[in-house]
């Protein structure tokens, strides 16, 4: 959540580093971004790294960096285009015995295929984020995948699962430290529990939500109300 000491950092580094680093940065800039809720700027930094990327000829970095984009087209409506980033970045990915990647590319096609309402697409895909994730030791992928099969399962009408699985959702991301998420996942599952009639234990988890959203405003210095919008990614 600390999006403001990140941003003076990596540009701080940008400005000194040699050329073979760049696109990383780049990447790294587009993140934070992306985590503030500024999808414009996420994208310009984005492509700016793409263009690192393929001078390079990295084709790791430039699978996960189509799995972000992708991500990005999503957020912005733009569907076929997050489609396409997401299948391309899986074909790399896979190409490249990347596990991580192909976590978050399943894990992009799985929120498109719920758009799309292909529910039993969705939830294959999303299984195999999260199992893809764990092979991987990647927790950030599992938080994502839990976190989408929850909305998928609540959507179903199957609340007790989506509750079990947005409780290993959050263990994992408090022993990760990632606050902002940590955030969204009380925020989401107050939602559910406000549902199912649980009016009590859904105030107390929005209660979380809100006190660590408040956090992250007074570190970045300024409110990003983009920031409080996090539900699926």
């Amino acid at each position: 959540g600390e999006y403001h000491a990140a941003l003076q950092a990596y540009e701080s580094a940008a400005a000194q580093s040699p050329e073979e680093a760049l696109g990383r940065l780049e990447h790294k800039l587009g993140q934070v971004y992306e985590r503030r809720g500024n999808r414009e700027l996420a994208e310009s930094h984005y492509c700016a790294a793409l263009t690192h990327y393929e001078q390079r000829g990295e084709a790791t970095n430039l699978a996960r960096l189509n799995v972000d984009r992708s991500r990005i087209a999503y957020q912005s409506g733009e569907y076929l285009q997050a489609r396409a980033l997401a299948e391309a970045a899986l074909a790399s990915a896979e190409a490249s015995a990347d596990t991580a990647a192909q976590a978050q590319a399943h894990n992009t096609l799985g929120l498109l295929a719920r758009q799309a309402e292909q529910a039993a697409e969705a939830k294959e895909h999303l299984l195999r984020s999260l199992t893809l994730a764990e092979t991987a030791g990647q927790t950030a992928a599992q938080v994502a995948a839990l976190n989408n099969l929850a909305g998928l399962l609540e959507s179903e009408g199957q609340t007790g699962q989506a509750l079990s699985l947005l409780d290993q959702a959050l263990t994992l991301c408090t022993r990760e430290g990632d606050r902002h998420r940590e955030a969204a996942l009380h925020n989401h599952l107050a939602d559910i529990l406000h549902h199912a009639g649980r009016e009590e234990e859904a105030m107390t988890s929005l209660k979380q939500a809100v006190a660590i959203y408040a956090e992250i405003g007074m570190e970045s210095g300024d409110w990003q109300p983009e920031i409080w919008k996090l539900t699926e990614w």
